[in-house]
């Protein structure tokens, strides 16, 4: 199995949300433990993160670019949510039954470190869900945003969340 691992935005312009912590550190850091979780566990792993970009669709089109072009069974896009505070939880975009499958499990696996589940949802809106050609998902692990969410987020508690929702593994 050979995976594809972005951590969503960290390429200015394409910059995540601010919050209670920003997205950008975030996503980089936990980007960054699964793709090495990932190595450890002995799966081949392609770092789709671009390294400049001069517009949001550029930045997006080189994670896709990185992903299609290197043959990867699954790509994995690391993000946390934004929205006014108050909205807190955990959801996986996907399109594919194979790719809706893999959200499941991994939706699961953060749930139940007390993330609210907001589900499994549609994510045919979502640029680099479309333009992959492999089973592919977009992980919110949760609210930045949220107070009540930062409170409970540990960064290398969510990576085994991910990582054994992924593979079925742990470390």
């Amino acid at each position: 199995m050979k995976f594809a691992i972005d951590y969503g935005h960290n390429c200015p312009p394409d910059t995540g949300c601010p919050g209670v912590k920003l997205e950008d550190n975030l996503t980089k850091l936990v980007g960054q433990k699964v793709i090495a979780k990932l190595k450890d566990l002995g799966y081949a792993v392609v770092d789709t993160h671009p390294g400049s970009a001069a517009t949001i669709t550029e930045s997006l089109a080189k994670r896709c670019k990185s992903a299609n072009d290197a043959q990867v069974d699954r790509y994995i896009s690391i993000h946390f949510n934004c929205f006014d505070g108050t909205a807190h939880g955990t959801e996986v975009f996907a399109i594919s039954e194979a790719g809706k499958r893999l959200a499941a499990s991994v939706l699961t696996e953060i749930c139940q470190l007390g993330f609210f589940n907001r589900g499994v949802k549609d994510g045919s809106h979502l640029y680099v869900l479309k333009n992959t050609s492999m089973p592919a998902i977009l992980i919110e692990c949760c609210f930045c945003d949220s107070v009540r969410n930062m409170k409970i987020f540990d960064a290398d508690v969510m990576v085994n969340a991910i990582v054994l929702g992924l593979t079925g593994k742990t470390a």
